[in-house]
């Protein structure tokens, strides 16, 4: 056997498989009825898995067998099958079940990544940085990623031992939060809380998160909730209809594409920099307005057709709620659809044109994450400069995994220029 050997080898895999199973099947003997219902209760919050799904199901058999203790002995299963078996096992065996034993969970959010050898975390209960030699998790991770997951150290190397679970940024300060209280109720410290509760630390991670949906409300400058409403037009007289747009004070003119026109609308009454109401995309006979909410949606149609009616043919208004945003959100908890097929280099370009135009827009745009506040009034405190950069830095996040799964990603490098943050 060489040296540092490959745990990931065909025979290292069966190996691991085999000891896992081996593992799991003492609990008959070292659990009693009591001890395999405390465990379900603990983990899923109730004595039955039934409503459980796949990976539910995964992490509590890896919390079951490396973390629960039984009532008897104060033991996990690791440890009795160690105690009581290891002097059967062969070396490599033995070597692979006590790296298992001695296992550790941890929340960890990635710092760097090596593409094909693996990834820098810190672990955010001890601050440490480690090095997890994983080529896949190398392939999938990006910078901003923060998982609920397990370490062994085997071969002189950090692995994951098993999937972990991804902890959404938008509920990980709170996490955090709530892992120092329950720590601090127990009179431990962080670090010795996380290890101790392991994989059930997925179940607070998921209950935070659907209380963050739950609560989710967005509203725009007027107090009207948020949704993404469109309406669309045929253009009777495309060369007339450019005229009058740009006629109107309301509209300004972005530069946009061959063949296609694009006005932001706004606050025609508001001083620099003027409140954006919405957008008109006008190409190919046809007219599209864009708006936040169905009053908005509204009160542009109105201003197009009291100007543009002769011109136009209305063909459909729809909106999209926030309940779908929630059920998008919702949704990307799940593991990214590999099978999505790669842009063309034509449309790669036309989705980069379309992002370039909202990012111009976004410093100037009220965002309710600031309060009601455009970017750049933000930037005039020292909480509204840490806000915005926040929110620049989930951004790039979201991009970067854009970029892993082949789709066409945005540089912020401009959009930082422009609000006078490169480099933080």
């Amino acid at each position: 056997m060489p040296d540092n050997p490959d745990p990931n080898t065909p025979d290292d895999q069966e190996i691991r498989s085999r000891l896992c199973g081996d593992v799991l099947g003492g609990y008959e003997r070292w659990h009693t009825d009591s001890d395999r219902r405390r465990a379900k209760r603990y983990y899923f919050e109730s004595s039955s898995a039934s409503e459980a799904d796949e990976s539910e199901i995964n992490g509590f058999l890896q919390w079951y067998v490396h973390d629960f203790r039984d009532a008897a002995t104060r033991r996990t299963l690791m440890e009795h099958h160690v105690e009581t078996h290891g002097a059967q096992l062969t070396p490599r065996e033995r070597e692979m079940l006590e790296a298992l034993r001695d296992s550790w969970p941890g929340v960890f959010e990635v710092e760097t990544v090596e593409e094909g050898r693996g990834i820098h975390l810190r672990d955010l209960a001890s601050a440490d940085i480690i090095f997890v030699s994983d080529i896949t998790a190398s392939r999938e991770l990006v910078p901003g990623d923060c998982i609920l997951s397990r370490i062994e150290a085997l071969d002189g190397k950090l692995m994951f031992v098993s999937d972990g679970f991804s902890v959404p940024p938008a509920v990980k300060g709170e996490f955090l939060k709530l892992v120092d209280k329950e720590a601090r109720a127990a009179g431990l410290t962080r670090v010795e809380f996380v290890r101790r509760s392991g994989n059930l630390l997925y179940r607070k991670i998921r209950n935070l998160s659907d209380q963050w949906l739950k609560n989710l409300q967005i509203v725009n400058r007027e107090g009207d909730a948020v949704e993404f409403c469109h309406a669309d037009y045929g253009v009777l007289d495309e060369p007339a209809l450019l005229a009058k747009l740009r006629s109107l004070q309301e509209l300004q003119e972005d530069p946009g594409k061959p063949g296609e026109a694009h006005f932001a609308w706004l606050d025609a009454t508001a001083q620099s920099p003027r409140p954006v109401y919405g957008h008109v995309q006008v190409g190919g006979g046809h007219l599209r307005l864009e708006a936040q909410s169905r009053t908005r949606l509204q009160l542009g149609r109105g201003l197009l057709e009291a100007h543009a009616a002769p011109l136009l043919k209305h063909q459909g208004d729809a909106c999209q709620s926030l309940d779908d945003f929630k059920q998008r959100v919702a949704a990307s908890r799940e593991p990214p659809d590999r099978s999505q097929p790669i842009p063309t280099e034509l449309e790669r370009e036309m989705i980069l044109q379309m992002k370039a135009q909202h990012y111009a827009r976004w410093p100037d745009d009220p965002l309710p994450a600031l309060g009601g506040k455009t970017a750049r009034q933000a930037l005039k405190t020292k909480a509204g400069r840490r806000a915005v950069l926040d929110l620049i830095r989930d951004m790039e996040h979201d991009e970067a995994r854009e970029a892993k799964a082949g789709q066409p990603a945005f540089d912020f490098t401009p959009l930082r220029k422009t609000l006078g943050l490169e480099g933080e």
